[in-house]
């Protein structure tokens, strides 16, 4: 297994560590959440950059590699949900997830027909919004945790779940559109 591959594996174990670690109700936990949090963003720049950098891009790597991004971020939002202060819509991560596993679905019916296809730029642009707002709603939870938070920190996490929603449906659009033609032959 490549080096890079191992980083993607890791963050698939950090996602973990982050969800069990915001579901307590422990500021030192919390915390630890933040930097595992910000460490698996590192993994997810680094891991890409090494396989380029070393010609060691993979298939496990292609595949492996967006789906610890969905643990990551939706693991860790669902998380955040139960922290009722921050008001996270339920509706708007349904809807990511609905993305996600819509993709999926796109990503094996091309595998099916022996195609793969890496992430577009949409669909980069929607990790990095994400990873941003889901930090930025760690922090939220961190700084509550020792009273540092003012009341528009407390409300930031709706519209921004919100607005990682919305980048999520513009992204799959784009998907759509690049492949609705492979779409259209598999309903034939």
């Amino acid at each position: 297994m490549t080096l890079a591959n191992r980083l993607t594996v890791l963050r698939v174990v950090l996602a973990a560590a982050v969800f069990a670690a915001m579901m307590r109700r422990s500021a030192s936990a919390h915390a630890a959440a933040l930097a595992m949090f910000g460490a698996a963003i590192a993994t997810d720049w680094l891991d890409g950059w090494l396989a380029r950098r070393t010609n060691s891009v993979s298939a496990f790597g292609k595949i492996a590699d967006p789906i610890a991004d969905k643990i990551l971020i939706l693991g860790t939002l669902l998380a955040l949900i139960h922290r009722r202060e921050l008001a996270i819509p339920v509706w708007a991560v349904f809807v990511m997830l609905m993305r996600e596993l819509l993709m999926g679905g796109v990503r094996m019916l091309a595998a099916a027909q022996g195609k793969t296809f890496a992430a577009e730029r949409s669909g980069k642009i929607k990790t990095v919004v994400q990873c941003v707002a889901v930090l930025l709603m760690i922090v939220v939870v961190v700084l509550r945790d020792h009273g540092w938070a003012a009341d528009w920190m407390l409300a930031a996490p709706r519209p921004l779940t919100v607005l990682c929603a919305v980048i999520a449906i513009s992204s799959l659009w784009t998907y759509y559109r690049q492949y609705r033609s492979m779409l259209v032959k598999s309903w034939s």
